[in-house]
């Protein structure tokens, strides 16, 4: 039986006590915090004064990119970071779909949807953790303001924009502070920039440069933080993002109406760069055949969609995929003005979708290791094997990114 109380002094907390979790935590054991900040592309630090991640860098290892999985959008690859499965296997087939199974649209504002475990497929890393012991802290973090598999994060977040970031970090440090019995052993933090900049001034603007050396102060302030801790020396931080973004124009813009009857399509779901189209019964290879002889897009009925995406099969896919090329946009308005700024949801092999990975602590090497690219789904098997729990069934492989960890004593 599980007991929720409300821990004072802890920001928007609800404790979830059990029988089954660990008692007897000791000094030693290991300590994951995570950090998202989304839309950070892999090549940002270049282009900016960011002396905590370069510090980062020099003391721990980094990714020379992450490869995010398809469609590079936030929430897709925030569940296949946390559950090693591409979005195809996984069910959150797009920030925006609509999931036939329940009969209801799974969209970021839909909040019933947003918090139903039956959304979401695979185990996300903080029910593994949960199940074998280990208390979590997932705040903020797509998935976990659901009940999957019957288990809810021992400290679990529902999301409100409006926290300051700060104050965001301050909880984790406080949740940190705790007694070892109580303390989390996974905990994960959320921001939302610098993809909200990059996506109004565009990746290469002013603005987003100045976003990011804000970013690199609040990882800074983190990361002191950590220091001052009794546990800091448990403590193993891993900062990544969950895709890129791209510069993009009104004169790369394709209206999928401008090109294809009304009359063909029944719904369509998603955004620039990419839509899912449920089309009109027996529709679907005319639909994509019509769009994908278009300049700017690429479109597949199912059966059709490049293996490389590893997408298509999951029964809440409709009937064609659209995915605008590289630097181009696809939308329904027949006003392009809208479509500057920033995007992502292309093609993964499009390098600026590409995103960071940086890591320090006891279970990392400390000499400033590169590893070469490597896709987002290795990101759960690595924090099962730094927590020392079993990792459920996922399309990583740990052997790639063995190189990350430091040698076993």
């Amino acid at each position: 039986m599980r007991v929720f109380f409300m821990l004072p002094g802890l920001l928007g907390l609800v404790l979830a006590a059990s029988s089954c979790k660990k008692s007897d935590r000791i000094d030693e054991d290991p300590i994951v915090v995570v950090v998202s900040m989304d839309g950070f592309r892999w090549d940002y630090c270049k282009h900016a004064a960011t002396p905590h991640f370069d510090k980062l860098a020099e003391t721990g290892v980094r990714a020379s990119r992450m490869i995010p999985s398809f469609p590079t959008k936030t929430f897709p690859n925030h569940y296949s970071l946390v559950t090693g499965l591409f979005p195809d296997k996984h069910g959150i087939i797009n920030n925006t779909f609509f999931a036939s199974d329940l009969g209801d649209l799974y969209r970021i504002r839909n909040r019933e949807m947003v918090k139903n475990g039956a959304c979401y497929f695979g185990e996300p890393i903080w029910v593994s953790a949960e199940k074998q012991g280990i208390l979590t802290a997932p705040y903020f973090w797509v998935g976990s303001e659901a009940v999957i598999g019957g288990i809810r994060p021992s400290y679990q977040y529902f999301y409100d924009g409006n926290v300051p970031y700060s104050d965001r970090i301050e909880t984790i440090l406080k949740l940190l502070a705790l007694p070892a019995e109580k303390r989390p052993g996974l905990l994960m933090l959320y921001f939302d920039e610098p993809d909200a900049v990059g996506h109004r001034y565009g990746p290469d603007a002013r603005e987003t440069r100045l976003v990011i050396e804000e970013m690199d102060a609040l990882l800074g302030e983190l990361m002191e933080g950590l220091d001052a801790l009794p546990c800091a020396a448990q403590i193993n931080l891993i900062v990544l993002s969950d895709h890129g973004m791209a510069s993009i124009s009104p004169e790369r813009y394709v209206n999928i109406y401008d090109h294809v009857d009304t009359v063909l399509i029944d719904d369509l779901y998603g955004g620039n760069p990419v839509y899912l189209i449920d089309a009109a019964e027996g529709m679907a290879d005319s639909v994509a055949g019509l769009l994908n002889a278009v300049h700017g897009l690429g479109a597949w009925a199912e059966a059709d969609i490049p293996a490389h995406l590893h997408y298509g099969s999951h029964p809440r896919f409709p009937d064609v995929l659209v995915l605008a090329d590289s630097l181009w946009s696809v939308g329904t308005h027949s006003d392009a003005s809208a479509y500057r700024g920033g995007a992502h949801g292309y093609d993964p092999r499009f390098t600026r979708m590409h995103t960071i990975f940086f890591a320090k602590g006891p279970a990392f090497r400390s000499d400033g290791f590169v590893h070469p690219p490597f896709s987002n789904v290795e990101v759960y098997g690595m924090l099962c094997h730094i927590l020392g729990i079993e990792a459920a069934a996922n399309d990583g492989d740990l052997d790639r990114v063995m190189d990350l960890f430091a040698p076993e004593e």
